[in-house]
C-alpha cells in the first residue's frame, strides 16, 4: 500500500471510529488476558482520553486481575455488575488478536464492537476495525487516531503517560525493528504534553527481589539445542519457589537478545489453572508465529505465544524452531 492510500485508510477507520465513540453514551474498553504493556498503556489511556474529551460519558475498563504493573503504573481493572449489561453500551477492544484471547468479554447487550490491534489479521471480527501490522505498538495506532482528530481533543498528561507506557514496552524502548519514524513522531508529541519520561522508566522496568532473583534462576537453567534455539522450562513447584505467576514466566526471555549463536528462544512456563504450559517465542530474525500457530497460539512475526499441552512435546516444539529459516526484515 502506497504512503497515501494508507493514511487514506487510516483516516476513514479513524472518522468512523471516532464517530461511534463521541455518540456512545456508555463504553467498556476490553484488552487481552495476561496483559502487557501495550494491552494496558492502550486501555487506560483510551479510557483517560474519552472521560477527558467526553466528561458526561459513562465509560468502563475491564479484564482479569493482574499483580505485576499495579499499583506502581496502572489501576486495578473495574469489575462490573450483571446489571451493567442489561443496558445497550459500545464495546472496544485493544490490542487482540482473537477473540477467546479477550479478558472477560461480555457482549450481553453490546450495539457495536470496535476493534484496534497491531497483530497480524488471524481473525475478521469486529464491526468498525482498524488493524494495522506496521504499527509498533497498539498505543502507537490509537494516539495516531487522536492525534489526527485535532486540538479540540487533546491528550492530557495522564492519557498521554499511558499512551506512552505501551509504546516503549512494545517497541523494547524504541528499539524494536517495527520502530518507524511515525513511532518517533508520536513519541516526541506524547513528551511534549509534559510526561517524565525518566519516571516512566524507572516505573516500568523497576524489579523486585524476585524478579531478579528468577532472572539468576534462568540463567542457570536454560538450554541451547544445536541449532540455536534457547529454551526453559518453569514447572509448577519453580513458581512457587521462585514466588512468580505464571504470566512472569517469559521475564527471562530478554537475556538471551543480542547472544551470539542464539537464533530464538522459547520460555514454557506451567499454567496450573488449564494444566498446559504458556509459550512465550522470541527471535531477532525467525518468524517464531508459525511455530506458534503449531502450538495453539500466535502473534507478531519476531515475539508470539501460544501453549503446549503435554511437556512430552517439548522435542516436537524444539525441532519446530530449529528447523525455521531467517527472515529478512522489512
Amino acid at each position: 500500500m502506497n504512503e497515501n492510500l494508507y493514511y487514506e485508510t487510516l483516516n476513514k477507520e479513524f472518522k468512523a471510529i471516532f464517530k461511534e465513540i463521541k455518540n456512545a453514551p456508555r463504553i467498556v474498553i476490553f484488552r487481552h488476558e495476561v496483559p502487557d504493556f501495550d494491552a494496558l498503556g492502550t486501555q487506560m489511556g483510551l479510557y483517560q482520553w474519552i472521560v477527558d474529551s467526553f466528561p458526561g460519558k459513562e465509560v468502563h475498563y475491564v479484564g482479569e486481575g493482574f499483580h505485576s504493573f499495579t499499583p506502581r503504573i496502572f489501576p486495578n481493572p473495574e469489575v462490573l455488575n450483571e446489571d451493567f449489561y442489561k443496558t445497550p453500551y459500545l464495546a472496544i477492544v485493544v490490542d487482540t488478536p482473537t477473540k477467546n484471547r479477550i479478558s472477560g468479554l461480555r457482549l450481553d447487550n453490546a450495539y457495536k464492537l470496535i476493534r484496534f490491534d497491531h497483530h497480524p489479521m488471524v481473525e475478521q471480527w469486529g464491526d468498525l476495525i482498524s488493524v494495522h501490522p506496521e504499527s509498533a505498538a497498539c498505543a502507537e495506532l490509537v494516539c495516531l487516531m487522536i492525534l489526527s482528530i485535532g486540538h479540540k481533543y487533546p491528550l492530557s498528561k495522564e492519557a498521554a503517560r499511558y499512551f506512552y507506557i505501551g509504546i516503549v514496552g512494545d517497541s523494547g524502548r524504541f528499539r524494536y525493528p517495527e520502530v518507524t519514524p511515525l513511532t518517533l513522531r508520536i513519541g516526541a508529541d506524547l513528551l511534549q504534553t509534559g510526561i517524565d519520561k525518566e519516571a516512566i522508566y524507572s516505573q516500568m522496568y523497576l524489579e523486585t527481589v524476585a524478579e531478579f532473583n528468577f532472572q539468576k534462576w534462568v540463567l542457570t537453567h536454560y538450554t541451547i539445542s544445536a541449532k540455536g534455539t534457547a529454551y526453559y522450562v518453569i514447572e509448577e513447584k519453580d513458581l512457587e519457589a521462585l514466588n512468580i505467576v505464571t504470566g512472569d514466566g517469559k521475564l527471562g526471555l530478554d537475556l538471551f537478545r543480542d547472544v551470539e549463536g542464539i537464533d530464538c528462544c522459547v520460555s514454557l512456563t506451567y499454567d496450573k489453572e488449564k494444566h498446559n504450559y504458556r509459550l512465550s517465542f522470541r527471535s531477532e530474525k525467525k518468524p517464531v508465529s508459525q511455530v506458534a500457530a503449531l502450538f495453539n497460539g500466535g502473534g507478531h512475526l519476531f515475539a508470539a505465544g501460544g501453549n503446549l499441552d503435554d511437556i512430552k512435546k517439548l522435542p516436537d516444539l524444539i525441532k519446530a524452531l530449529d528447523e525455521l529459516a531467517p527472515v529478512e526484515k522489512a
